[in-house]
């Protein structure tokens, strides 16, 4: 009889973003893979991706259960309702174990699992308490992270920061750590110089931007946790002979268009300034730069900064756990305090002049976070999981 196995995660961009990978694995060990997600109110993606998704898990014979998980940690009704949806599908359904993301979904998908005796592996995208981070977190989020660990089997953690308090303070059974959701570095490194260089020439050309103008770039949502604010905060307290030939693109969406778009306008700066909405050719955008700016306040572990390095791009990330984990040398890139603008127009000054070489031997000990090795570590926990069972 095939065994079968439940990946939850409260909103689908969350199995969409981080788990394709994780079901091929699961399902080339034998198992038959179920999903437990909100694919009504979907989370951060469109509505075309959710669609794509949702084919994607037909065409790759992955049964799909609608459970209606609630926004952020949700309210008593809605979390008494989604905890009756699980209990119903336990019921019906005997799991070898579940992989739960996302708070909400964690920790009511362990709570059902604890009742059924079904062990339960549990990947942190990022504590929501962190150094410097809001008191609130720690206030709430640490003693909820804290509790449901003594009914986690396995605690996977993808960021050194966090896996230092997990393996202080927390109580699965397991804790380990891995690089991440894993990134294509030997793909990357396999593009030509030639093939960057016609990205390079081809973006640029699209954007209006000079060709020996000095690209920035920045990729994230436009929302105040990603922090491209900073950037143009710094870039305001440069000279405007500085700033003639520097140019600063975006390539994201979110509520805070208007509020870049006005404050680059407050110092002259709106043409050399482009928010270029969604893109899905970021590692082109990537080749065209000259600089890669990750200014996030938290994250788990950025991955759209990581891509950059391993594209070859000087990286001026914030010092945060999930960003400073790999900035391993001078020679990838440098890190700033997020919330000190003088700071990072300092850097940027001194970066801007510079003849920065990110090289594949510099950039050797990124291998880490390479698609294989990720997938390697995945397959080993869950082979201990089956082998326990």
């Amino acid at each position: 009889m095939t065994k079968k196995v439940l990946m939850l995660a409260a909103k689908a961009n969350m199995i969409q973003q981080f788990n394709h990978r994780n079901i091929k694995i699961l399902q080339n060990l034998g198992y038959k893979v179920h999903v437990a997600t909100n694919m009504a109110d979907f989370g951060s993606m469109s509505a075309e991706e959710n669609e794509r998704f949702k084919q994607w898990m037909i065409d790759n014979d992955v049964i799909a259960h609608q459970i209606d998980f609630e926004r952020r940690m949700g309210s008593l009704k809605g979390n008494i309702r989604s905890v009756k949806q699980l209990i119903k599908l336990f019921k019906e359904i005997d799991f070898t174990f579940v992989h739960v993301h996302s708070p909400l979904g964690s920790v009511l998908g362990r709570l059902v699992a604890k009742q059924f005796k079904v062990p339960a592996i549990y990947t942190a995208h990022g504590f929501h308490f962190f150094k410097g981070g809001p008191r609130s977190g720690w206030i709430f989020f640490y003693p909820l992270e804290w509790f449901f660990s003594f009914i986690t089997d396995t605690l996977i953690t993808i960021n050194d920061e966090d896996y230092e308090v997990a393996k202080k303070y927390m109580h699965a059974k397991n804790i380990v750590k891995i690089n991440g959701i894993g990134v294509g570095v030997e793909q990357a490194w396999r593009v030509t110089d030639e093939e960057k260089l016609i990205a390079r020439r081809n973006v640029r050309k699209e954007l209006n931007i000079p060709e020996d103008a000095v690209m920035m770039s920045s990729v994230g949502e436009l929302s105040d946790r990603k922090n491209h604010k900073v950037v143009l905060e710094a870039l305001k307290m440069m000279k405007p002979e500085q700033l003639k030939n520097i140019y600063y693109i975006i390539a994201g969406t979110g509520s805070n268009g208007e509020v870049l778009d006005d404050l680059a306008e407050s110092f002259g700066f709106k043409d050399h300034f482009k928010l270029v909405g969604y893109r899905s050719d970021i590692q082109n955008i990537n080749f065209s730069s000259d600089i890669s700016i990750f200014p996030s306040l938290q994250e788990g572990l950025g991955v759209a900064g990581l891509e950059a390095a391993i594209d070859g791009v000087y990286l001026i990330g914030s010092d945060i756990r999930g960003i400073k984990d790999y900035i391993l040398s001078d020679s990838i890139g440098v890190i700033f305090n997020p919330r000190n603008a003088k700071q990072l127009k300092n850097v940027l000054e001194k970066k801007i002049d510079a003849n920065i070489l990110n090289s594949k031997l510099n950039r050797s000990r990124l291998c880490q976070f390479d698609i294989k090795s990720v997938d390697r570590a995945m397959q080993k926990i869950y082979k201990n999981v089956k082998s326990t069972l």
